[in-house]
């Protein structure tokens, strides 16, 4: 019997790490709190474990987890996919491994990366550039320091896990200093820590992503790097369509970040060419999977099958060379991000369908696993129907209101 992965996060992130792995005839258990998260849905996953957000009750997260592990007689694989989900494995990182094998960074490292000031200190000691930064502790902090800052300003969570409890966003944009300071005012009110930067200017395709798999013994296994086309949303937003693209410069950065800190586990690196100057800059470092970590499996990159492997001890082969120009497509986010580009008439429609003659794999959408997709679609009729609908009573309530 092979020992099942515990994919922790079943959103299209897990699904993609599902898909790698079932393909490979590896029992997946899907992990989440969301009950109706599309990778429960896939063929590949055996079996669910339904539990409560890590953010709202670690300790009754980690009874549920505990609960199912005391009935194996052998360790499962824990695959966290989200940052939530990282952290929670990381807080209770010596109970878990009693029952549980996994790889993720240390304790202290991933400390300096989960928070987003000490992150780009991080960048900095190892001479990554970055964006003009600010990490302010309250108004003053930033009156003193975004003097020297170009506007428009980005403003986001030191902390992802404790932004996206109270904004759906990444962030905000700002233009102008009162902006700026009533974003900050909201924040500081929720007793949120920001970072402030300024925009690094250029379009979609200037973002680029290096992954990297590191094992136990941290050892570089895996090596991946794609471009983004298109996002949504489009200035702030997530690759909803991405090409693998080999980039030499940014995997040499992003090898000597990773291996700098002393890296293990699955870690991804973003960076954006900065048309001003023409130097990449810096954005984020991920520590877990990537939502687009099927198109590396596409491209001849396995990272969940070499996670999985290095936890168990086994054989993991190298896996530098991948092929290039395999395109990735979340085909509704992308349906949103070419209607508000063709607003802003950065394509057009034959562009953006002569792109999609050359999509390889898709966010859900695969012809051996078609569940996903369809509840998928469903989801999305179900949200075009309340759309519709409010949109009509609005007409409605606006006649009646002109009858008057």
């Amino acid at each position: 019997m092979k020992i099942p992965a515990i994919v922790m996060c079943m959103g299209a992130t897990g699904l993609g790490v599902t898909r790698s792995l079932g393909r490979r005839e590896i029992p997946v258990i899907g992990f989440d709190y969301n009950k109706n998260a599309t990778g429960f849905y896939s063929k590949f996953c055996q079996r669910k474990i339904l539990t409560i957000d890590p953010l709202i009750d670690p300790e009754q997260c980690l009874n549920d987890l505990l609960k199912f592990a005391k009935k194996l007689n052998y360790k499962a694989v824990l695959l966290p996919g989200a940052d939530r989900y990282v952290s929670f494995v990381s807080e209770y990182h010596d109970k878990l491994s009693e029952y549980f094998v996994f790889n993720i960074p240390n304790t202290q490292l991933l400390s300096n990366i989960v928070d987003k000031g000490k992150q780009y200190r991080l960048a900095q000691k190892f001479k990554i550039p970055i964006p003009r930064t600010l990490a302010p502790c309250n108004l003053e902090d930033m009156r003193r320091g975004y003097k020297q800052f170009q506007f428009p300003l980005f403003v986001k969570g030191i902390s992802s896990n404790h932004w996206v409890k109270r904004f759906k966003s990444k962030g905000f944009l700002t233009k102008n200093v009162k902006e700026l300071e009533d974003v900050l005012i909201k924040v500081f009110g929720y007793k949120l820590l920001p970072v402030v930067q300024e925009i690094i200017v250029g379009p979609n395709k200037n973002h680029f992503k290096v992954c990297a798999y590191y094992s136990k013994e941290k050892e570089l296994k895996c090596l991946f790097s794609t471009q983004k086309t298109r996002q949504f949303p489009v200035d702030f937003g997530v690759g909803s369509y991405m090409k693998s693209q080999y980039h030499e410069e940014l995997i040499n950065l992003s090898r000597s970040f990773f291996e700098g800190i002393d890296y293990t586990g699955v870690g991804s690196i973003e960076f954006k060419l900065d048309e001003r100057d023409q130097k990449f800059k810096f954005i984020e470092l991920n520590p877990r999977f990537w939502q687009q970590n099927i198109q590396a499996t596409y491209a001849g990159v396995n990272f969940p099958l070499a996670n999985y492997l290095d936890c168990l001890g086994e054989k993991v082969d190298e896996q530098f060379k991948f092929n290039e120009n395999i395109c990735f497509i979340d085909i509704i986010q992308d349906i949103r991000s070419f209607i508000r580009n063709k607003k802003r008439k950065n394509i057009t429609f034959k562009e953006w369908f002569q792109s999609l003659k050359n999509v390889d794999c898709h966010s859900y959408l695969a012809k051996d696993d078609l569940i996903p997709a369809i509840y998928q679609l469903k989801k999305l009729v179900n949200y075009l129907i309340v759309v519709i609908s409010k949109l009509f009573f609005k007409k409605i309530n606006n006649f009646i209101d002109s009858l008057n």
